[in-house]
């Protein structure tokens, strides 16, 4: 029985149908030599040329021939009418290696045409012939991953184009994609077959039904009839499944489709033999025989041989069992040596195309080295170009600079020479206000001078008077005018150094201490000499602050001069002026 299962689960895929979506497209890539005709420019009307010849070749089959002439079509569309054109000649080249079995290459060059609708979209005003483009992209690409066996990716990119057909029939346009429709519907059914998901497949056949009855096809109805009967068969529902069976005959003999009359009847064959009806079988299975070989159909002849023969061998008719097994054998050789065939073609398409994707590769290499070539030697000639100009800026920049320096320079030097001459004035100025402020100490310090003198000659006449009439006064009183008396001269005498030395020293700061490092052996009474004579006081004037004779003060003038060691020619005052 295990091996039973085998056989039908293969049954259950040979008869399963996939339509490509873009075949039923009437106004999408399909129509290529409409869009290629619709350009006014000779190279157009080359591309367009090359492409049909592209097309002849792969009507005969001859792969290699039609991938060399839309290589060429497609090396000569240019950036003006890329997003046109080229998405046309990429869905030519799919087709071509999804027929040869170049499933992978065939979605390299849908992914292409759908890089190409997203850049038409960003500039179109109808976005909506452009979107019902990129649903049936969407179904091709679902058809190559089914044919691979990747029935989940299948079932996404099915799902992805059947949601914008579906948006755009009910959208404001009311897009007329009832057919697309049916077809999205019915793919995605027989992907869920093909992932055992056997009661959402149901319910998408069910769905396909129901369009189908706006587009009034019978073929159609045939084909899901046969895929109805396939799910209700695995769900071991077999008289649902003979119903539907003998619905889908009924249909493919009234539209004398013998290759569907073939798939049918081998169906109900396998359905006889799971419920142990064996002579049933072999009536269904020897009509599926013959329908196989009036179709021509290898594939469904050998189907029909091993099924008999394993259906004979139930029967115990081993001559008819082992002449079935002999003719599936040859038929099977016959299969694989015409699939070896086609992968040879397959394999040969696949090293076309690779050399000439290595060529264009090359070619291209060869022109971004041109390209990188000249851009290199612009580059120079810029750089060149912008080191001159950059030295040019800097030696002007510098003459610039050097010219400000110089003239920084000079009005540094002239402001310097401005700033020496003002401070030259600054000094003289300073030293006129010292001298006018020296001049007028002393002046202050004379006119204090000669009031103490005034003072001190008036205290002297009072004494002298005191003295004169002490004789008259009473012994009594003689005692007390005495003591005022020697008071009054005590008085004079401290009062008068004291106050002249602090206001001599307010004057001459420096005097003293330079007359003392100079002449440290001078007394006290000589210096006091000396000070007098710094303000060039007379004899006569030293005499009233001192209470000397004017003899004692020349005689002590000229022991002066001897210590200090002047001669008879030097003033006395001069020098003594000189000190500060």
């Amino acid at each position: 029985m295990k091996k039973s299962r085998g056989i039908f689960r293969f049954a259950v895929f040979t008869i399963l149908w996939i339509m490509p979506v873009c075949d039923k497209l009437t106004a999408g890539p399909a129509d290529s030599l409409k869009v290629l005709a619709a350009a006014a420019s000779a190279d157009t009307t080359a591309i367009r040329l090359l492409a049909e010849t592209g097309d002849y070749f792969a009507r005969l089959d001859q792969h290699d021939s039609a991938l060399y002439y839309y290589n060429r079509a497609l090396s000569l569309v240019g950036p003006e009418n890329e997003s046109q054109v080229a998405p046309v000649i990429y869905y030519k080249l799919n087709r071509l290696f999804y027929k040869s079995g170049n499933y992978d290459i065939s979605l390299e060059y849908l992914f292409k045409v759908l890089l190409n609708y997203d850049i038409i979209r960003s500039s179109a005003h109808d976005t909506a012939k452009i979107e019902i483009q990129t649903a049936l992209a969407y179904g091709d690409i679902g058809l190559s991953y089914f044919s691979m066996e990747n029935y989940l990716k299948s079932k996404e990119y099915f799902e992805k184009g059947y949601a914008i057909i579906k948006k755009l029939s009910q959208s404001a346009q009311k897009t007329d994609a009832s057919e697309n429709i049916f077809v999205f519907v019915l793919n995605l059914g027989s992907v869920h077959v093909a992932l055992e998901e056997f009661g959402k497949a149901r319910e998408y056949f069910e769905v396909a039904l129901g369009l189908n009855k706006q587009l009034g096809k019978i073929a159609y109805d045939a084909v899901l009839y046969n895929n109805l009967g396939i799910i209700f068969k695995e769900e071991k529902n077999y008289q649902k499944a003979y119903e539907y069976y003998l619905k889908s005959a009924d249909i493919r003999e009234t539209i004398n489709d013998t290759a569907g009359l073939a798939q049918v009847n081998n169906n109900l064959g396998n359905l006889e033999f799971m419920r142990g009806n064996y002579k049933i079988a072999i009536d269904f299975l020897q009509k599926a025989l013959n329908f196989s070989r009036k179709s021509k159909n290898l594939k469904s002849e050998m189907l029909s041989a091993d099924f008999l023969s394993r259906t004979y061998e139930k029967t115990r008719e081993f001559d008819k069992a082992l002449e079935m097994h002999k003719l599936f054998k040859q038929l099977h050789d016959s299969i694989l040596d015409s699939e070896k065939l086609h992968q040879t073609a397959r394999l040969e398409l696949q090293y076309q195309y690779e050399k000439l994707r290595k060529e264009t590769e090359l070619q291209q290499e060869i022109e971004l080295a041109k390209k990188e070539r000249k851009s290199l030697i612009y580059l120079i000639i810029a750089g060149i170009f912008l080191f001159t100009v950059v030295i040019l800026y800097l030696i002007n920049r510098n003459q610039r600079i050097k010219m400000k320096q110089v003239k920084l320079v000079k009005e540094s030097l002239e402001l310097e020479q401005k700033n020496l001459t003002l401070e030259k004035q600054n000094l003289l100025l300073e030293k006129q206000n010292l001298e006018l402020e020296l001049e007028y100490r002393n002046k202050e310090l004379a006119t204090h001078v000669m009031y103490l003198v005034n003072k001190n000659e008036f205290l002297a006449s009072i004494t002298e008077k005191l003295l004169a009439i002490r004789h008259m006064l009473l012994p009594e009183n003689k005692t007390v005018v005495q003591e005022i008396i020697r008071e009054m001269k005590s008085n004079i005498d401290n009062t008068v150094w004291n106050e002249f030395e602090v206001r001599f020293q307010n004057v001459h700061q420096d005097f003293y201490q330079k007359l003392g490092e100079k002449y440290p052996d001078l007394t006290p009474n000589e210096i006091k000499l000396c000070a007098f004579l710094r303000l060039n006081m007379t004899t006569k004037d030293i005499s009233s602050i001192t209470f000397q004779s004017l003899k004692s003060i020349q005689v002590a003038r000229a022991r002066l001069r001897k210590k200090l060691g002047i001669t008879r020619d030097e003033n006395l005052v001069s020098l003594l002026q000189q000190l500060g």
